[in-house]
Parts: C-alpha cells; structure tokens; sequence
C-alpha cells in the first residue's frame, strides 16, 4: 500500500465518515453489552443514538435509544440500556435477554458538533442457540473489526 493510496483514504473517510464495525456473537437468554465509547474529556457530554440497520448520514436508522448526553429521552424497549458511565464517554448499548430476533447490524452514533465528526461506530450481533447448555452464563466474542468507507 502506497502512501497515495493512504492519503486518499484518509480523504474519503473526511468526507464520506469512516464507520468502525465489529462481530459479536451472544447467546440467547444473556445479556449482551455492544461497546461504543468518545472522548468525554474533550468533548464533553454529547447526544448519542443506536439503531439497527447501517448508519445513515444523519441520525440513527430504525433508532431503539437515544440520551441527550444526560438521560435516555427515547428507548424501543426497556431491554435497551446504555449502562455505562457516559460522563467517562462509555455510551455502550446493553440489551436484556437477547432472543435471536435481535440478530443483526446495531450502529451508534456519537454527535459531535461540525461538519464530518460524528463518532460512528457499527457491529453485527449474531445470536445463537446453546444446545449444550441452556443456562449458559453470558458469552460474547470480538471476531474481527474492520474499518470501511461509508
């Protein structure tokens, strides 16, 4: 890869938003913690939505929560948490009891002010059946991340 090839991917992910995504496979039954953190430091507390589908331009597709950056003003479900210490940036989603149905693409969207800066990150949940064990205790694996233009 030449430092060209670099320097227009950079370009594009200026323009056009680079959407981080990862694979995250759970159980059903278990709880399931899908992360996405911002620098709070820097930027303070900021509105931030999850929904499934890819992430669109603006806003989250098919939105199941959404915090102003102080509370949840919105939520699909009460399976749907943001449990983490958003004022450390940690808007990471929490959902109950994942039932297959809920396999599928999950983005958050972090909105920092400007042009181009939202923080977008995207994963695909895949929730599977334990046949050897119907009390599994919770499980979820990173299996690769990847990065791509949007």
């Amino acid at each position: 890869v030449t430092d060209a090839t670099h320097v227009l991917f950079l370009s594009c992910c200026l323009f056009t938003g680079c959407v981080s995504s990862e694979v995250i496979i759970a159980t059903v039954g278990t709880d399931v913690t899908l992360p996405c953190n911002y620098d709070s430091d820097y930027y303070g507390s900021l509105s931030v939505c999850w929904g499934r589908g890819d992430i669109p331009s603006r806003g989250c597709a098919n939105e199941v929560i959404k915090s102003d950056g102080t509370s949840v003003v919105s939520r699909l479900s009460e399976r749907y948490l943001l449990r983490g210490n958003s004022g450390k940036g940690d808007v990471s989603l929490t959902i109950r009891q994942v039932e297959e149905s809920d396999s599928g693409v999950y983005g958050c969207r972090v909105e920092i002010p400007g042009w181009f800066n939202d923080h977008k990150h995207q994963q695909t949940l895949t929730v599977v059946i334990d046949l050897k064990n119907k009390q599994s205790k919770h499980k979820k694996t990173f299996i690769f991340i990847i990065l791509r233009n949007k």
